[in-house]
């Protein structure tokens, strides 16, 4: 009868120590995927750092200033138009000779994590700058960001 007690009291113990480990919780865990739109992707320096939060139409404007007069063709990008129930940000990391894409946002708390994929693209080799400019729901409210190559 003894031997059957300690098998329960093992099996016990390990599915309250299961159940303790389930109760802890990792920032990663906690985050949540936050649906975004590319909204133009060009290899032109915009910025001076590795992203910006547009906060008005104005700000809009300039960032769509510089690529339309970066831009040769005689038809120029559409400017979107400033919404209080988005965010655009502007994404330039520092990568070198090669371009990128957004594969996923994720919200932390007051923090974006904004994964990127490097790929070789012909047309940026003799450029530095790709950048893209992406639109989020006002929604998602955040104070930091952080840009990840995956």
């Amino acid at each position: 009868m003894k031997v059957p007690n300690i098998i329960l009291s093992i099996i016990f113990i390990g599915m309250i120590s299961c159940s303790l480990n389930k109760t802890e919780t990792t920032p990663m865990s906690q985050a949540s995927t936050v649906e975004f739109e590319e909204v133009n992707h060009v290899n032109v320096k915009l910025i001076d750092s590795e992203y910006r939060i547009l906060k008005s139409q104005a700000e809009i404007n300039s960032i769509y200033k510089v690529i339309n007069q970066n831009n040769p063709l005689p038809r120029k990008n559409p400017i979107p138009s400033y919404d209080e129930n988005e965010s655009y940000i502007v994404i330039q990391p520092k990568i070198e000779k090669s371009d990128f894409s957004v594969s996923r946002i994720l919200q932390t708390g007051q923090k974006l994590n904004i994964d990127i994929e490097t790929f070789d693209n012909p047309e940026f080799k003799k450029k530095n700058n790709p950048a893209s400019i992406i639109k989020i729901n006002k929604s998602n409210s955040f104070e930091q960001l952080e840009i990840k190559t995956t």
